[in-house]
């Protein structure tokens, strides 16, 4: 397996997301312990404390949970759950196998990859019911369906994450290989490299590049993607199979606080704003503004195709990602046991 796909602290879906939210919010990148709280193992006579890991810096994206933790909808649900965002130089799962979190937001793609690794990781409940995965083009591209991307030079920041696995599937969709077009590694630098005409599209994602672009003044759009056809499961809420068969309880408690404040905020946006201010009063009124364009594109993730809001997850989607990776040279090395990675025993 090559060593960048587990590389979990640079996750292409989330730790992406926010590296560009913060260069557009504050106006920089964050340092390596920007935002990180050093959160001790729970160990109260309750046992009612569960600590979450969030990646990096505080962002919108997070606002549900926020919401959650803020209006004690997750201590009325029966857990009393603390935020921790990690450390830029810290892995994904560093804290959860190591007993200093209980859960984590991480997507499926890093999921199956951890436990290739041997992590005895399981996700519990869905987060983002659909892929934020956008191909992004120049509003005035000739490019418009997928199926004509042959021969042209397609940015990525690099052969690893959600990014690059959605490539791929696109790809196989519409019957290209890899040969058939010119993949230019870009690392977090979509914006410039599609306005300087290096490449002619980018892969991003719909909730942040896409808005950090048009903010700045470019037109572009995204090229129409078939998710029902692309084997990629998006954020989730993971822990591990041991801490999740000895707090039964808790692992509800925490998906039904999610869902209470994913429900909150799709109902009442400006609240979610509102909690995140309070994990970074440094948002100035610009840094506001993006993130209220961010959560407004962010919203329609966590909804199902009937507008619901379900933790519930798609356990076909996860087996088709798992053979898809099967069919990936170097992304793993052995079976895919889906079953051992996802389960909806704990979802209400």
């Amino acid at each position: 397996m090559k060593k960048h796909s587990i590389h979990y602290a640079l996750s292409a879906f989330l730790v992406g997301v926010i590296l560009l939210a913060v260069t557009a919010c504050a106006g920089g990148v964050p340092s390596a312990e920007s935002g990180t709280q050093h959160v001790k193992p729970a160990a109260t006579p309750s046992g009612k404390d569960v600590i979450l890991g969030l990646t990096y810096v505080p962002n919108v994206q997070f606002s549900p949970v926020y919401v959650a933790a803020d209006s004690q909808a997750y201590m009325n649900a029966g857990a009393h759950v603390k935020l921790r965002h990690h450390g830029a130089e810290e892995g994904l799962f560093t804290a959860l196998v190591s007993g200093h979190e209980d859960m984590v937001l991480a997507s499926g793609d890093e999921v199956l990859q951890a436990r290739e690794a041997g992590m005895d990781l399981v996700s519990v409940g869905t987060y983002y019911r659909r892929s934020p995965v956008a191909f992004i083009v120049p509003e005035e591209s000739q490019l418009h369906d997928l199926r004509d991307i042959a021969g042209k030079r397609i940015g990525i920041p690099g052969e690893y994450g959600s990014n690059w696995f959605a490539l791929l599937a696109v790809l196989a969709d519409v019957g290209l290989t890899r040969q058939d077009v010119e993949i230019i590694p870009i690392g977090y630098t979509q914006q410039s490299a599609l306005a300087q005409g290096q490449v002619d599209l980018v892969v991003g994602f719909s909730n942040n590049d896409k808005v950090f672009m048009q903010r700045s003044g470019m037109n572009v759009r995204e090229l129409p993607v078939d998710f029902a056809r692309i084997p990629l499961v998006s954020a989730s809420l993971v822990t591990t199979s041991a801490w999740a068969r000895a707090h039964p309880d808790l692992v509800r408690a925490v998906l039904n606080g999610t869902r209470q404040g994913i429900q909150q905020v799709m109902t009442h946006p400006e609240e979610g704003i509102e909690a995140t201010q309070r994990q970074d009063p440094s948002l100035s009124s610009e840094g506001l503004q993006t993130a209220r364009e961010v959560l407004a594109a962010t919203l329609p993730l966590f909804m199902g195709d009937d507008g619901s809001v379900s933790l519930k997850q798609d356990m076909e989607l996860w087996q088709r990602m798992g053979d898809f990776f099967a069919e990936i040279p170097d992304i793993l090395s052995g079976a895919v046991h889906v079953d051992l990675a996802v389960t909806n025993m704990y979802v209400e």
